[in-house]
This record gives structure tokens, C-alpha cells and sequence, in this order.
């Protein structure tokens, strides 16, 4: 066995898996910083390095994991799915996750935790944000209050009347703007754009605002 894969193989050995540091939409992940110095710690001591290329037709990143020696290992490539490639922002997400799974598949590690982080290179309409709320893009409207007791005192009177006003103003405003989306990639764009103002919404905004996107959405596919 040469001294590539004694050392490959001590390497792989002694890497664990990665304490998860980020939060996403659908669960907790370890970060692409986390992973590499996690990786590179081991590597190094087995003189071995790690090295992520982009490559096109089709567009991937390629890990590969190079000995002192000369000798090297590399995967397949994962590929890089993105909704909007003229899109740095959204390009430069898909290559973050591209290199985070590709290195842990490499390696042979995982998240400690539950690690579903896609949603940074996912199409907006296939993503709904969490907070634990049920905004959905297959327009399934939100749970309704339990029922109040009969005889029982009504603390608010828009709730009998079925009008609600926004405890925040932007609410009404985007809600009233949603007319304005012409067509679906402008609407899902909204929802990108404005997922980290949702997220301090209160829980009656969120699902308030929420239905009328869900509500938009569905007009705009049947137009």
C-alpha cells in the first residue's frame, strides 16, 4: 500500500462528524467554514489537502483530496443547480453548498444534527420559509383558531367580522402590492427577497400575509 493511502486512510480514520452551527429553513447544518477547518485539521497532520474546483457542461464542483506525494482522490462533482446562474448572489449559494456536501461526502462526515440546508440554491417556489408557521406554496391556508367557547367574551370585535388589521403596517402594504406581480417569477422573488422581514413578523401577520401570497400565487397559475 503506498503512503498515499496509508495516510488517506488514517485521515478518514480520525475525521468525526461536524458539530452543526447554522440554521436554515428546514433544520440545523454545519456551516462550509465549520467543515473545512474540521477537515483540514486532520488532513494536514496526514499531509494531505483538500481542493474544490468548479468545473462547466455540466457545471459542478469537484472535490479533491490531494497527498504531498502527488497522488490524489476526487468525486464525481456535486452539480450546481441554480434557479438564477446570472445571479451572483444565487450562483455563489449554490457553489457554498456544492463544496459543504461535496467535502463531507469526500470524507465520509456528517452534521451532528438534522441537515437540510438546500433552500440558499432552491427555486423559491419550491421553498416556503419555516419559523414554524405554515406559509405554503401549495396554498394550504393556515390552521383556524380554535373555536370560542359559546357565551364567551369576544376581545376583539375584526374577529366577527372577518378583518383583521396588521399589527405591522408593511403588512397592508405588501399584501396590497401582491396585485401588482404580474407574473410568478416576480411573486416568487418577493417572497426571497422579503423572507428575513417575515421571519419578526408576529404570528397572526405572518399567516395574514402569508394566505394573500398563497392566494396571488394561485391566481397567477390560473391566469
Amino acid at each position: 500500500m503506498s503512503k498515499f493511502h496509508i495516510d488517506l486512510v488514517a485521515a478518514l480514520n480520525m475525521i468525526g462528524n461536524v458539530k452543526t452551527d447554522g440554521k436554515a429553513n428546514y433544520g440545523d447544518y454545519a456551516t462550509l467554514p465549520t467543515c473545512l477547518n474540521k477537515v483540514k485539521e486532520t488532513l494536514r497532520n496526514h499531509n494531505l489537502a483538500v481542493m474544490q474546483l468548479t468545473y462547466t457542461e455540466p457545471d459542478r464542483v469537484v472535490t479533491r483530496l490531494v497527498h504531498a506525494e502527488g497522488e490524489y482522490i476526487e468525486d464525481g462533482g456535486v452539480p450546481l443547480l441554480c434557479e438564477n446562474k446570472a445571479n451572483p448572489q444565487k450562483m455563489g449559494s449554490a457553489i457554498t453548498y456544492a463544496r459543504r456536501y461535496g467535502l463531507m461526502a469526500l470524507v465520509g462526515s456528517a452534521g451532528t444534527d438534522e441537515d437540510d440546508d438546500g433552500q440558499a440554491a432552491t427555486p423559491a417556489d419550491e421553498l416556503p420559509p419555516a419559523k414554524g408557521h405554515s406559509l405554503s406554496h401549495s396554498n394550504t391556508l393556515a390552521p383556524k383558531p380554535e373555536p370560542k367557547p359559546e357565551g364567551a367574551v369576544v376581545e376583539n370585535i375584526e374577529d366577527t367580522m372577518g378583518i383583521r388589521v396588521p399589527d405591522d403596517p408593511w403588512v397592508a402594504q405588501q399584501i396590497t402590492g401582491f396585485a401588482r406581480h404580474k407574473h410568478l417569477g416576480e411573486h416568487n422573488d418577493w417572497l426571497s427577497v422579503n423572507d428575513g422581514k417575515m421571519q419578526t413578523l408576529t404570528d397572526a401577520d405572518y399567516t395574514q400575509v402569508g394566505n394573500a401570497w398563497s392566494a396571488r400565487k394561485q391566481s397567477l397559475l390560473n391566469e
